[in-house]
């Protein structure tokens, strides 16, 4: 058990979530999640309501954030509204970018490009309003997202997707690519563009929607081909 692989965890992860909900909505026009997109209205709890204790606490701690934050702060914000896998480039080295990795640069399009179904299903399910838009004190910081749903944090389940799956490909930096993920996720919340209750709720749909990936073959399949060229280009040995 103590030995068992990320890669191994995930896949167990996704077929306990299968067991349990029983059902999962098709996508038909996705790559890696074309039998078994994670309903995400099931898997995770709804928001808040704006007028709960839980709801009035979620936005003063945006608004608390308006007067600590720095201008690094939201300067890093606001490059990760940009969803790339390559801002996780900070920490995996400067050999992890685009010109270097085709195969890998393909690869986390796919994901990002199937990972908006059951994201959109689930934003357009509870609707709820972005901070700015429910509460005149909320002065965003950054790009901001129009009047787009915000819950869950798209941004957050892009940065957690992304980790689970990077974090597989090179273990040895699993704590940095997590510790960035956060910072990614939470960047939103300092940016006033999203509660803290969104980017827990992303945080957790990255997560079910990379083990939901991991169950498909085409997925593991081209993992490996892309696990293969980063670590050839970041110098790292194969992986056993």
């Amino acid at each position: 058990m103590g030995n068992r692989t990320p890669h191994h965890r995930l896949r167990g992860a996704a077929a306990l979530i299968l067991l349990v909900v029983g059902s999962y909505a098709t996508a038909a026009d996705s790559k890696y999640l074309a039998n078994h997109s994670p309903d995400l209205t099931v898997l995770i709890a709804p928001p808040p309501a704006l007028d709960s204790t839980a709801g009035r606490q979620d936005i003063q701690q945006v608004i608390a954030l308006q007067s600590t934050r720095t201008a690094d702060q939201l300067k890093l914000a606001d490059g990760d509204t940009q969803k790339s896998v390559f801002r996780f480039g900070d920490v995996l080295g400067r050999d992890f970018r685009p010109d270097r990795l085709p195969l890998t640069l393909a690869f986390f399009k796919q994901i990002a490009q199937d990972d908006k179904r059951p994201l959109k299903q689930a934003k357009d399910y509870w609707k709820r309003p972005r901070p700015y838009n429910s509460d005149s004190e909320v002065h965003p910081g950054i790009k901001t997202e129009g009047t787009t749903p915000s819950y869950p944090s798209g941004h957050a389940t892009f940065a957690y997707l992304n980790a689970v799956v990077l974090a597989t490909m090179v273990p040895e930096k699993r704590a940095e690519i997590f510790a960035r993920a956060e910072t990614f996720a939470e960047g939103r919340v300092i940016g006033g563009v999203h509660y803290p209750s969104d980017v827990e709720a992303g945080k957790l749909s990255g997560t079910l929607i990379a083990a939901a990936m991991f169950q498909d073959p085409k997925f593991r399949e081209d993992l490996a081909a892309a696990t293969v060229e980063v670590r050839q280009a970041l110098s790292l040995p194969p992986l056993q």
